[in-house]
């Protein structure tokens, strides 16, 4: 039986949340450093001159 003393996460902004699970915010990491480096590498690939 659910009551109001229990702590819910249906009001928390996403942000709060990730910031809240260590397991989300690693994983948010993650991702954000292979899309840079994925990023990164596609325009380096792009900038090199043809020839």
């Amino acid at each position: 039986m659910a009551t109001d003393s229990e702590t819910s996460t249906d009001g928390e902004p996403w942000p709060q949340r990730l910031l809240d699970s260590i397991w989300l915010l690693a994983l948010a990491a993650i991702v954000y450093w292979v899309l840079s480096y994925i990023v990164w590498g596609l325009i380096d690939i792009f900038t090199v001159p043809m020839g």
